[in-house]
């Protein structure tokens, strides 16, 4: 159960950590035939300790900033093009879209795309793959949320990727 909670936060994160840029090619579901990545499970309930569970700072400010969204079951996807940069932890991805955090319970997904050697936060609808992110300062659903978080988990977020590897 402990390593089911944290698997899924750091999807979670992982994730936060994968929000979408404006180039969706290939429809809604582009990242349907990508490889998942180790980020899966539910997101545990606010005011769940994850710390108690063995998680880290990094997971408990995920269950923080995306538990009152109720977002349920999550699964990561890796653009296999970023896949050897993600499993050596690098921090330099090739431009394009890199990763991709499903929420098909509630139908978004959040994805990174990078663009210049920086990085594009969005969330998208799993519908029509149209940007649905919040312009909500502070708003868990708002790409300035995701780029905030990463920013201050340089330990563990490596070239905008944050979480557990493969």
């Amino acid at each position: 159960m402990k390593r089911i909670v944290l698997g899924g936060l750091v999807a979670a994160f992982f994730l936060a950590v994968f929000t979408v840029g404006t180039s969706m090619a290939g429809g809604a579901l582009f990242w349907k035939n990508w490889p998942e990545g180790t980020a899966k499970g539910v997101m545990p309930p606010c005011g769940t300790n994850v710390l108690a569970l063995g998680g880290d700072d990094i997971l408990q400010a995920t269950v923080e900033t995306y538990c009152a969204i109720k977002p349920g079951q999550y699964v990561s996807f890796i653009n296999p093009k970023a896949m050897d940069t993600y499993k050596k932890k690098g921090k330099k991805y090739p431009d394009g879209m890199t990763g991709v955090l499903q929420f098909a319970d509630i139908g978004v997904a959040f994805t990174t795309e990078i663009k210049g050697g920086n990085p594009i936060y969005d969330v998208i609808s799993m519908k029509d793959g149209k940007s649905i992110a919040s312009k909500e300062a502070n708003h868990p659903l708002n790409p300035k949320t995701c780029e905030k978080c990463h920013a201050s988990f340089k330990g563990v977020c490596k070239g905008f990727v944050c979480g557990n590897r493969m």
